[in-house]
C-alpha cells in the first residue's frame, strides 16, 4: 500500500538574522550603567542613607535581570501578534492608565507619597511611555494614509497623548508629561504627518503649557524654579543654579582623563541625588572627557543603528516602533546630559542604563526586544529573497535517528 509522504516540517534558529552590532551597543550601555551605578550608589546610601552600602546595586542588578528576561520574551514574541490583534494593545493601554488613575487617586486624595506603586517597585509612567509608543505605532500604521487629515487623526493622535500626559502630570511628575507630548509629537513626524500639522501640533502645546503656568507652579514648583533658574543662568553666568554649578566643577576635577572610577568626592555631599538625576556628572569626575567621549559616542551609535534598522523594517509598523523606541531613549539621555552641563534646563528625566532606577530600565530592556525583533525579520527577509536558506529539517519516523539536521539548500544542492 502506498504511504502518503511524511510532511517536513522547517525553522529558522533563533540565531539567524540577529543584529549582533546593536545587541553588542545595548549590552555595553548596560554595563557602563551598572559601574556607574554602583560608583554613585555606594556613596549615596553611605552619606545619606541607612540602608547598606550594596543595597542600591543589588537591587539594581535585580532589575537588570528582569529587564533582560523581558527583553528576550519581547524579542522571541515580536510586534506580530499586536499587528493582528490590537485589542492586545488597547488592554495595554488600559492597564498603564488605570495604574496611573490609581496612583494619583492614592496621592491627591488618600495623600499617598512619591509616583510608584507596589513599595517603590513600580513606576508606571515608564510604561506609559513604551506602551504610548507602541499603540501609537499600531494605529497610525492603520490610518497611515489619512494622517493627513487634520479633523480626526490629528485630534485623536492628541487626545490619546494628552491622557497619558495629564494622568502623569497630575502626580506630578512633569519631566515625563513634557517627554510624552514629545512621543505623541514625534510618532506623527515619524508617520508622515504634514508640516502644517506639527507645527499646528507645537503651537497647541506652547499654549497649553503657558496657559497651564500658574497650574504648573502649584503642582511642580520644582520644576518651574528650575527653569527660572535656567533662564536666568543665561542671562547672568554668576547666577546659575547650585545644582548646575557643582556638576560644572564635578567636570573640571574631573580633566582629560578623571579620577578614577569610585575616588570622586562630588558625589557624596556636593550633587543632589548623584545615583540618578546627577550620574552624568559624577561620570565626568570619574571618567574624564575622554569616559563621558565614550559613553555619548556609545548613545550615537545607539541611536545611528537603531535607526538604520527602523528604515531597513520590512513593514511600517517596525518603522514606527524602532524608530520611536530608539528616539525615546535617546531622548531620554540628551535631556539628562544635556540638563547637567548647563545646555538645557534640568527637567529630572533619567540617563537610560546609567541612573539608578528598577522601572526604567525594565522598560527599556523589555521595549529594546521588539528593536530586536524588527531587525532580526529586516535580515531574514533580505536572506529569502537572495535566496538563501538557514531552515533545519525536522525529520520524523524512519529518519529520526539522523542526529544532525542540514539545511534545506545544502541538502538541495547535494542532490542537484
Amino acid at each position: 500500500m502506498h504511504k502518503a509522504p511524511r510532511r517536513v516540517q522547517t525553522a529558522e534558529p533563533w540565531w539567524v538574522g540577529v543584529d549582533w552590532f546593536f545587541l553588542l551597543l545595548i549590552l555595553a550601555l548596560l554595563i557602563e550603567g551598572l559601574i556607574a551605578v554602583y560608583s554613585t550608589s555606594v556613596a549615596f546610601a553611605v552619606t545619606r542613607t541607612d540602608k547598606p552600602e550594596t543595597y542600591f546595586i543589588k537591587r539594581q542588578l535585580f532589575f537588570t535581570v528582569v529587564g533582560l528576561m523581558g527583553m528576550l520574551t519581547t524579542w522571541r514574541i515580536g510586534y506580530e501578534p499586536f499587528r493582528r490583534r490590537p485589542r492586545f494593545v488597547v488592554g495595554l493601554a488600559l492597564g498603564v492608565l488605570v495604574s496611573l488613575f490609581v496612583l494619583l487617586i492614592r496621592n491627591r486624595i488618600l495623600g499617598g507619597p512619591g509616583r510608584t506603586l507596589l513599595g517603590a517597585s513600580l513606576q508606571p509612567a515608564e510604561f506609559a511611555k513604551v506602551v504610548l509608543i507602541l499603540y501609537l505605532a499600531v494605529w497610525l500604521n492603520t490610518r497611515r494614509r489619512q494622517i493627513r487629515d487634520w479633523r480626526w487623526e490629528l485630534a485623536y493622535v492628541g487626545a490619546i497623548t494628552g491622557v497619558f500626559a495629564l494622568l502623569v502630570l497630575l502626580q506630578p511628575d512633569l519631566s515625563a508629561a513634557l517627554t510624552i507630548f514629545a512621543i505623541g509629537f514625534m510618532m506623527l513626524l515619524l508617520a508622515g504627518a504634514h508640516p502644517k500639522q506639527l507645527a499646528f501640533t507645537f503651537i497647541t502645546g506652547v499654549v497649553v503649557i503657558a496657559v497651564g503656568l500658574p497650574a504648573l507652579r502649584w503642582l511642580y514648583p520644582v520644576g518651574v524654579q528650575r527653569i527660572t533658574d535656567f533662564w536666568y543662568s543665561l542671562i547672568d553666568p554668576m547666577r546659575v543654579g547650585g545644582h548646575m554649578r557643582e556638576a560644572m566643577w564635578a567636570f573640571l576635577r574631573g580633566g582629560w582623563f578623571g579620577v578614577g572610577i569610585g575616588v570622586g568626592k562630588s558625589k557624596f555631599y556636593y550633587l543632589p541625588l548623584p545615583h540618578t538625576d546627577s550620574v552624568f556628572a559624577v561620570i565626568g569626575e570619574e571618567w574624564g572627557l575622554v569616559g563621558t567621549g565614550v559613553v555619548i559616542m556609545t548613545y550615537t551609535l545607539f541611536l545611528w543603528r537603531g535607526l538604520r534598522i527602523a528604515a531597513r523594517s520590512p513593514d511600517p509598523i517596525g518603522q514606527l516602533l524602532a524608530a520611536g523606541l530608539v528616539l525615546w531613549i535617546t531622548w531620554e539621555a540628551v535631556l539628562n546630559m544635556a540638563g547637567i552641563v548647563g545646555l538645557l534646563p534640568q527637567a529630572g528625566n533619567v540617563m537610560p542604563f546609567f541612573s539608578y532606577g528598577g522601572s526604567n530600565l525594565t522598560a527599556v530592556l523589555t521595549s529594546l526586544g521588539l528593536v530586536l525583533r524588527v531587525a532580526q525579520e529586516a535580515q531574514r527577509r533580505d536572506a529569502r529573497y537572495r535566496g538563501e536558506s538557514h531552515e533545519i529539517l525536522d525529520l520524523r519516523g524512519r529518519d529520526r535517528r539522523r542526529r544532525v539536521s542540514r539545511a534545506r539548500g545544502v541538502a538541495a544542492s547535494a542532490r542537484g
